[in-house]
């Protein structure tokens, strides 16, 4: 994945993924210098993007961009983060960044990620968010059809 080639970067697809029995988004990205440090090693903070860019795709490729969740009165801010780094990525590497719904209860929603770099598992981790009604930042259960698109990426 270290070829100069850009041409599907950024590019998501959504695949059954039947180890996990449900659908996962995959998206490629490649390592900016503004992600790294002077040794050209990743600032572990990017990693956090990059999760919120997987699930921003997943959740595009499942009928419901986050705009139009906006649009609809709603947020998912995040209540919690798990991270767990393997191994360096690097400046220009190519990183393919794996997201799906982990778990999804009335009012908060689990997603889980994976990033790999030439096939290795270079990190894993996980993101909570509450559904919260926009008008007054309270907590609300996930209106029907909202869930329903996001149960359709749990099979």
């Amino acid at each position: 994945m270290t070829d100069g080639s850009s041409d599907s970067l950024f590019v998501p697809s959504l695949r059954h993924d039947p180890a996990r029995g449900r659908l996962v988004g995959s998206v490629r990205l490649r390592v900016r210098y503004a992600e790294s440090d002077r040794m050209g090693i990743v600032y572990n903070a990017h990693y956090l993007t990059w999760f919120e860019i997987g699930r921003t795709e997943l959740l595009r490729s499942a009928g419901k961009p986050y705009r139009a969740v906006e649009e609809a009165g709603l947020l998912l801010p995040l209540v919690e983060a798990a991270l767990r780094l393997r191994a360096p990525v690097r400046y220009d590497d190519l990183i393919q960044v794996e997201t799906w719904v982990e778990t999804l209860r009335s009012r908060s929603i689990v997603f889980a990620y994976r990033i790999v770099h030439d096939r290795a598992l270079i990190a894993e981790g996980t993101t909570t968010h509450a559904c919260v009604r926009a008008a007054d930042n309270r907590a609300t259960t996930f209106p029907e059809r909202l869930r329903e698109a996001l149960l359709g990426l749990t099979c």
